[in-house]
């Protein structure tokens, strides 16, 4: 398994407690990978307004120094907050955000957050505003569905579970949707059988080590249940199984927007095509 260096970590940063959350989770991330770390304001335009004077700069500036301590790199941009965000971010980066918002820097950061997981070139982090108080599980879970994006996001995870000193949790949901059209319809042990081959394929794809946990049930609810004890959830942004209709894309949205443990959504890379 070959691992990717870690460019920068990106966090949208408006002054919000959600946002105050997610700059405290960048600087551990930035910490373990050795990354810079950079906060990033975008700021509506006002008319007539000197971008350099705004009077929230200030305030925010020395909010982010207080929550990162020194290391963190301030930034800002006047202009759509989520537009700026994604255009501030390159492929190699993470961006993280709050999961809702709504302080200094313009409108709630929840909207801007579902944009980012859409439109950003690199993986997004997703960041409830509780996570600092959640205790710690030693648990990086990785929901894997057989498709090109969710191997990346394995990937990830395995990364992210060696920064950790642990090892990470394969979650695989299988799940039948009925059409009312099937002559045979497969039992749940045989859903389960054919979810153990799949991870042990991907599994020796990947080339990680990890534990896996086959369950019966929708994906949305089988992982939400995963991150209730989880440290970080990882997903791949787009994927598709074929055994059990699942499209992770909506997924992926879902656990951003739900579950109680940070979320990390991979996007595909140019080479994922969008199976």
């Amino acid at each position: 398994m070959t691992s990717q260096q870690r460019h920068r970590v990106v966090v949208g940063f408006d002054g919000s407690a959600p946002a105050q959350a997610a700059l405290a989770w960048a600087v551990e991330e930035a910490r373990l990978h050795g990354a810079p770390l950079v906060a990033v304001t975008v700021l509506r335009e006002r008319p007539g307004a000197d971008p350099a004077e705004e009077p929230v700069l200030g305030p925010l500036r020395r909010l982010a120094a207080e929550v990162a301590g020194d290391g963190v790199e301030f930034r800002h941009f006047h202009g759509s907050p989520a537009a700026g965000l994604v255009a501030a971010c390159e492929p190699a980066d993470l961006l993280v955000v709050g999961s809702a918002g709504g302080g200094w820097g313009g409108p709630p950061l929840g909207s801007v957050s579902r944009a980012c997981l859409h439109h950003a070139p690199c993986p997004v982090a997703v960041i409830p505003e509780f996570a600092r108080e959640r205790p710690r599980y030693d648990r990086i879970v990785a929901g894997v569905d057989g498709s090109v994006p969710s191997r990346r996001a394995l990937r990830f995870a395995a990364q992210e579970a060696a920064l950790r000193g642990v090892r990470p949790v394969v979650v695989h949901a299988v799940h039948w949707d009925h059409l009312g059209v099937e002559f045979v319809t497969p039992t749940p042990d045989e859903l389960i059988s054919w979810g153990e081959r799949l991870v042990a394929g991907e599994l020796a794809e990947t080339g990680v080590d990890a534990e896996t946990e086959i369950v019966y049930g929708h994906p949305r609810q089988v992982l939400i249940e995963a991150a209730e004890e989880a440290d970080l959830l990882v997903l791949g942004h787009s994927g598709h199984n074929p055994l059990a209709g699942l499209l992770l894309g909506s997924t992926s949205d879902h656990c951003a927007r739900q579950a109680p443990c940070p979320v990390v959504v991979v996007r595909p890379g140019r080479d994922d095509g969008h199976g």
